[in-house]
């Protein structure tokens, strides 16, 4: 039997994948609260419950996106994986996240996340940063042994993550569709060798 605090946390987080559905589906501009609550089947006044305003409501969305990658990034630093193995898994591990979060992607790609204020934007900003720190510990451990050095790890994982961005919407614009290892590839030879490549 659920206890009431397992059955309010269940329910928070049925309206958080409503809005996390709907944000990837429609775009933001276009998401009203009345259809996040039909989508999570709860009612209006119980998502009020939870979320006081639209603000609150897709700041923690957008949050919660960035905290997804950053547990993922987490199990990769408890991994056993080093050197390039460490670090094809971390770029197909952002990869598939920018897949799965594409809508994510445009509304960050403007610095601003919409219809949220200065101080979610600085909390949403300081989540992002920390997933930068954690993609540069991931890098300088990825590094170590095999090279290349890093001088600046947290300019490096920004770098890499420039990358995948990169892939990601090189996919988008050309409609060419890549298998994940062949993006995931593209991305660790650009990272290592730049844009000529892994050298033959």
């Amino acid at each position: 039997m659920t206890t009431l605090s397992e059955r309010t946390d269940l329910r928070r987080a049925s309206i958080m994948d409503a809005a996390h559905r709907l944000l990837v589906r429609r775009g933001f501009q276009d998401v009203v609260l009345d259809e996040v609550a039909r989508e999570a089947g709860v009612a209006k006044g119980t998502l009020f419950l939870y979320f006081k305003t639209k603000e609150e409501l897709f700041s923690a969305a957008f949050g919660d996106v960035v905290d997804r990658l950053g547990a993922q990034l987490d199990a990769l630093a408890s991994g056993g994986l080093d050197g390039e193995a460490l670090l094809e898994a971390t770029a197909a591990t952002i990869l598939a996240h920018f897949d799965r979060n594409a809508d994510f992607l445009s509304q960050f790609s403007a610095g601003r996340f919409p219809s949220c204020g200065e101080r979610s934007c600085g909390r949403l900003m300081e989540k992002f940063s920390g997933n930068i720190r954690r993609l540069a510990s991931l890098l300088a451990r990825a590094t170590k042994r095999t090279g290349p050095h890093l001088a600046d790890p947290e300019s490096s994982a920004v770098v890499l993550f420039g990358l995948c961005r990169s892939a990601f919407l090189l996919k988008r614009l050309t409609g060419r569709e890549r298998s994940p290892q062949a993006s995931t590839r593209w991305v660790v030879d650009q990272f290592l060798f730049g844009s000529r490549g892994r050298p033959r």
